[in-house]
């Protein structure tokens, strides 16, 4: 299953922004499996289709360019990237929520 995500352009362009920062930092498998997400961001399609572990993917790419923007001192922009990462972490949440699996409560014995 797949979420629709709409980002406006300048969401957009902060979710790449930090999306780069954070593939930097990656090697091996775990650059192979970011470079899926990344370059369903990079495509011109709106709205964005995103499978949970790209949610967080792009969730955490957003968190550490945030800490690494505080460590900057740039605290205004950083709590942009923070707050903007809290987001797309509920809404991932979310799609779980709905479609992982369905547990059926057994009876004890």
């Amino acid at each position: 299953m797949k979420q629709s995500i709409f980002l406006f352009e300048d969401q957009k362009e902060m979710v790449i922004i930090a999306m780069n920062y954070n593939r930097s930092t990656l090697l091996g498998m775990n650059k192979k499996l970011f470079d899926i997400a990344f370059n369903k961001i990079l495509q011109k399609n709106n709205p964005v289709e995103l499978d949970g572990m790209e949610m967080i993917l792009v969730s955490q790419s957003l968190h550490k360019y945030g800490k690494f923007l505080s460590n900057s001192k740039q605290m205004k922009e950083s709590k942009k990237y923070r707050i903007y990462g809290d987001i797309f972490e509920e809404i991932r949440k979310n799609f779980q929520q709905l479609n992982g699996p369905k547990f059926k409560k057994s009876r004890t014995a």
